[in-house]
């Protein structure tokens, strides 16, 4: 939803594996021709990867949300905080 009203990405600033996040923190910010905008990590954990394909191709955030155009791969602190998640179904239904 967010990538949609983003329109079109130019920039995508990725965190650093190693890097720890707490829910809420700054995880990714992304630049599109509109504006930037902050990504919040949505669980506590630490990051173990960072898509660097969409340093040279931030599209794919756009063109692939579900495939290539992930953001990045943590390790969860705290597991019993997915279930206060939405999974897609849920995700849709709350944003109309």
């Amino acid at each position: 939803y967010a990538q949609q009203q983003l329109g079109d990405l130019v920039f995508v600033e990725l965190p650093e594996p190693g890097k720890k996040l707490a829910k809420g923190d700054t995880a990714v910010v992304v630049e599109s021709v509109k504006a930037a905008s902050d990504v919040y990590a949505p669980v506590d954990g630490e990051i173990t990867e960072a898509n660097t394909s969409l340093s040279s191709d931030p599209s794919l955030v756009n063109s692939a949300a579900t495939g290539d155009g992930w953001l990045w791969k943590m390790k969860l602190a705290n597991e019993s905080q997915l279930d206060g998640l939405l999974d897609e179904a849920a995700y849709k239904a709350h944003i109309g």
